[in-house]
């Protein structure tokens, strides 16, 4: 997929520079690939990224705007269940706090061809942008500091004059020695003044330019709220059906794509750990009285109303996967689980206030495969209990049927696939983009 998307940006004539960490490109790739490309080409990016065959086989899932001039792209290629990753992270000149740190033109002007056949910057400028950004983002550890290193051996006078350029005499000669050794601890104990000396060394852009870049990032905080990059997935589906199974793997699949990840069984719990206790019969239980039905009702709207206000919206802005094991239209599917009395109403009553995920994944299996994984239900009931589940498929806007009838590896596809395919919509339509 690099090699493919690096090839795509130049034949539609997009200028880049893949900007650190590219010494073992392509054959290893261990984290997100970051390059450079001009202000201009930075706001075509989107649309190109989403057009049809960008990268030969491979599709755009997710975007994330981490800064004004900064975005992470996420590409995927689907092998049966598996899913494998390009994280693009596309930047334009670099500002921050009112200064402009470096400029876009400056470092694709000096690339040249790596070994690899891509663009890569002069070794120099490669060594100024990673430490500006490293020593500003306040880490600089021994794997930025070996990136720095090589490219300090590569060209040593021009890293010197680098060191020269933004930080004082005694300063700028300390730094080199311990890039050259390596301290890490030198850096831990000297960041927050090598980050004062470097905030110095750079003058502020003018008020018009600031007042831009105020608004823009102001745009781009509002549509981090208003558009958040997480994602809520509710899997429902009969005892026996998989529903364990598969969300272990959707989990695993798609942690690449979010900053991280978080289960709940059925209800947030009010924000409590979702220790779960699990009935070995829940359906051999008697039914509540219709008092302590109603208080169970209550209880659950109060529930998914507080977990969603106070964790899950702030979640979502923060890029996280959430997954319901299981979720309050269960209690339409299956009342006699959750023990409520024949004809009880009050359930089907709140199910329009209840706050909704951004996708349901419904799972069908055959009565018959639901016998033979739990016994305690009559083929009757197990055959009532799939087609509710199926009609609930019908009903739910956002709702899509798996089966996990057959072979495991088929169902897991058919799971991720259908994940995929719900992300990369969500993508296409923050974008504008129709497919």
């Amino acid at each position: 997929m690099f090699v493919d998307f690096c090839a795509a940006l130049e034949s539609r004539g997009i200028r880049y520079v893949i900007l650190a960490g590219h010494d073992f490109y392509p054959d290893r790739i261990d984290s997100d690939v970051d390059f450079m490309v001009s202000e201009a080409d930075f706001e075509r990016l989107p649309r190109l990224f989403a057009s049809e065959g960008f990268i030969p086989g491979a599709r755009l899932i997710h975007t994330s705007q981490h800064e004004t001039t900064a975005c992470c792209f996420v590409f995927t290629q689907q092998i049966g269940s598996r899913l494998a990753f390009l994280h693009a992270d596309a930047s334009a000149s670099y500002r921050r706090r009112g200064r402009l740190w470096m400029r876009s033109e400056t470092v694709l002007s000096s690339r040249r061809r790596s070994p690899g056949g891509f663009w890569i910057p002069a070794p120099a400028v490669e060594f100024e942008y990673y430490l500006v950004k490293r020593l500003d983002k306040g880490r600089l550890e021994l794997p930025q500091l070996k990136v720095l290193a090589a490219r300090f051996v590569e060209e040593a006078p021009a890293c010197k004059a680098v060191l020269a350029n933004i930080l004082p005499p005694p300063l700028a000669d300390s730094t080199a020695h311990a890039i050259a050794r390596r301290d890490a601890r030198w850096f831990a104990n000297h960041t927050r003044e090598l980050r004062q000396a470097i905030l110095r060394s750079m003058s502020k852009e003018g008020l018009a330019r600031r007042s831009i870049a105020r608004v823009g990032e102001l745009r781009r905080k509002w549509l981090r709220v208003m558009q958040p990059t997480g994602f809520v997935i509710a899997v429902l589906g009969p005892d026996g059906s998989g529903k364990t199974t598969v969300i272990e793997h959707l989990e695993h699949e798609l942690a690449p794509v979010f900053r991280r990840a978080r289960r709940f069984h059925l209800r947030p719990r009010f924000g409590t750990a979702p220790g779960t206790t699990t009935c070995a019969k829940p359906h051999g239980q008697p039914p509540r009285s219709w008092a302590a039905s109603a208080l169970k009702v209550l209880l659950f709207a109060s529930d998914y109303w507080t977990g969603w206000l106070g964790i899950v919206l702030a979640a979502r802005v923060r890029s996280t996967l959430l997954i319901f094991d299981r979720y309050y239209q269960d209690m339409l599917v299956d009342p006699v689980r959750y023990r409520l009395p024949p004809r009880f109403g009050l359930a089907r009553s709140f199910a329009p206030s209840i706050p909704k995920p951004d996708m349901w994944l419904v799972l069908r299996t055959s009565p018959t495969a639901l016998i033979a994984r739990k016994q305690e239900l009559d083929p009757m009931a197990a055959e009532d209990l799939v087609e509710r589940y199926s009609n609930l498929t019908a009903e739910l806007a956002g709702a899509f049927e798996i089966s996990t009838d057959g072979a495991l590896e088929s169902s897991l596809e058919r799971a991720v696939t259908t994940v995929r395919t719900e992300l990369e919509r969500r993508v296409f339509v923050r974008i504008g983009v129709a497919r």
